[in-house]
């Protein structure tokens, strides 16, 4: 990876990131109802709690989403501003 833009390097990370629908349809749900407990999240996916956490987790590391622990609860919510930019640099990276 060391031939690689270190810009574009963090581009194909958010790509990596949002390559599993599950990935986007967390982002779509946040979107749609604000912060929300992890357990909210994985009751509207079809998909096992650790699996749900697991995407969780890959969207949180790249800065997607942004988690904080209240008692023994896990919410997330979007970073919509992450989002905007990952956005913005796909767009400049393909239009240079």
């Amino acid at each position: 990876m060391d031939a690689f833009d270190p810009k574009l390097v963090a581009l194909a990370g958010f790509g990596k990131a949002l390559a599993h629908p599950a990935r986007i349809t967390i982002l779509q749900f946040l979107s749609k109802h604000g912060e929300c407990a992890s357990m909210e999240v994985v009751d509207a996916l079809p998909l096992s709690q650790p699996a749900c956490s697991r995407h969780l987790s890959e969207l949180v590391k790249v800065g997607l989403l942004r988690s904080r622990s209240r008692g023994s609860h896990v919410y997330y919510r979007l970073q919509t501003r992450a989002l905007k930019r990952f956005c913005r640099s796909m767009n400049a990276a393909l239009h240079t």
